[in-house]
């Protein structure tokens, strides 16, 4: 390699880093907009008086828990690779809805 294409190269790397701090820049403002929502209807909800800050931690944990099933094969329980259609351990084909 000459030097032309080590600058060339270092060029290169340097505008694709500038890109990726772009969009992780995006990626945070999109998460801090969301965590915002989020925040202010877990207080609307919670001013209700319907329910308490526990029974909300508890519903989401449980919501957390089933999407965290939803994604593991039935048959085995072990976590399924989103591109592929069976389970790459027991070979279970992946349900309808979660194709």
């Amino acid at each position: 390699m000459d030097h032309d294409e080590i600058a060339r190269k270092v060029s290169q790397s340097g505008g694709e880093l500038a890109e990726l701090k772009a969009v992780v820049k995006q990626l945070q403002a999109r998460v801090d907009r969301q965590a915002l929502a989020i925040q202010v209807l877990k207080d609307l909800l919670l001013s209700r008086g319907e329910f308490g800050e526990d029974e909300f931690l508890e519903r989401l944990g449980q919501a957390a828990a089933q999407k965290a099933e939803a994604k593991n094969c039935r048959k085995c329980g072990k976590p399924m690779s989103a591109k592929l259609k069976r389970c790459m351990y027991c070979g279970e084909e992946r349900p309808a809805e979660l194709l």
